[in-house]
């Protein structure tokens, strides 16, 4: 039977804007030779997953924004430094207003903190040289997606989930890596266990007004009390789905498309003979080049069914401030500063 490990709290208070604060670090209290042995085996896992720079030639940094949304976030963002200099990781950081760019951009508060925190990383990105981002995103968070993308009426393969390598067009240019989407959450946490680190709860996370937070502490534990091996589900389906949207990729990528106006058109010829299938996924591919802004199963039904009844001047507004119009038996995808 393994051993159940007890840990010792360790308090210290740093200096912090005119004040302090208190953090907290969480170490298991073992034999000291116990303590040496696991200290490199950790260490060396770590290294092996996040860094490895003598074997893959990588130079890693930390990045993280302040969304300006909690006063405890500078603090938190203080913790994070902390760690990177103990760890030899370069820091980056920023502070930005999520909810006053979500008021100014017609955005929802999650909507509007993506987006500024994609920004954020890719100047980091593109400042230090870096090739990728790599987010955190782990398979509890997969899980997630998919029910939220169910709940919001997504097609298949987008209903499996975010992508585990993804390079998002518009507004900005982001090549993004998840290396941790098919680790379960419970995997990290015992791993940091095992490391002796503490790490942060975001308050914000219990707040139910949210719709992300509603399907974490409600929905999602309905699934897995009925099937316990859910997540693995999640993960399967995954791989699947993946497959599946290599082909569609192929698909789409020979429908053309035409710059014009200062959007993008797909004329009626190249609409005419397609099924439904990848009509929609056409619609969906050129609002999401135009920038932020998610499309609704909803809106791009509307806007089918008006390009099929040829309502010329009908117009479709998206999230984002994008918009469809119908225009010469096709259909102009506009973003907010090509509207007519």
């Amino acid at each position: 039977m393994q051993q159940q490990v007890k840990y010792q709290s360790e308090i210290r208070v740093v200096p912090f804007g005119s004040g302090t604060i208190r953090i907290e670090n969480l170490t298991p209290i073992l034999p000291p030779k116990e303590r040496e042995r696991r200290r490199r085996e950790v260490e060396q896992r770590l290294f092996d997953v996040f860094i490895g720079t003598s074997r893959l030639n990588l130079t890693v940094h930390a990045a993280t924004l302040d969304h300006g949304l909690r006063p405890e976030s500078g603090a938190e963002v203080l913790e994070a430094e902390v760690l990177c200099r103990r760890l030899g990781i370069r820091f980056h950081t920023a502070e930005k207003n999520a909810a006053a760019h979500a008021a100014a951009n017609r955005l929802g508060l999650e909507e509007a903190g993506r987006m500024l925190r994609l920004d954020f990383l890719e100047q980091v990105r593109t400042a230090t040289g870096s090739g990728w981002i790599a987010a955190g995103h782990q398979l509890n968070d997969l899980a997630e997606d998919c029910l939220m993308r169910m709940t919001r009426g997504a097609g298949w393969p987008a209903l499996a989930g975010m992508a585990g390598l993804a390079e998002f067009m518009g507004a900005g240019t982001y090549s993004l890596l998840r290396p941790l989407l098919l680790t379960p959450r419970a995997a990290i946490e015992t791993f940091l266990k095992d490391l002796g680190e503490s790490w942060l709860e975001d308050p914000m996370n219990a707040d139910d007004a949210y719709f992300r937070n509603r399907v974490r502490r409600r929905i999602l534990p309905l699934f897995l009390r009925e099937n316990p091996a859910f997540l693995e589900t999640v993960a399967e389906r995954w791989r699947m789905a993946h497959d599946d949207a290599a082909f569609f990729a192929d698909a789409l990528a020979a429908i053309p498309v035409a710059k014009q106006d200062g959007g993008l058109f797909l004329s009626r010829e190249a609409l005419a003979d397609l099924p439904p299938s990848l009509r929609l996924r056409k619609y969906r591919e050129s609002i999401a080049s135009l920038g932020h802004g998610q499309a609704t199963a909803e809106h791009l039904a509307a806007l089918d069914a008006a390009w099929r009844r040829n309502e010329g001047g009908k117009t479709i507004q998206f999230s984002g401030g994008k918009a469809a119009c119908i225009r010469n038996g096709g259909i102009l995808f506009l973003a907010r500063a090509g509207f007519p």
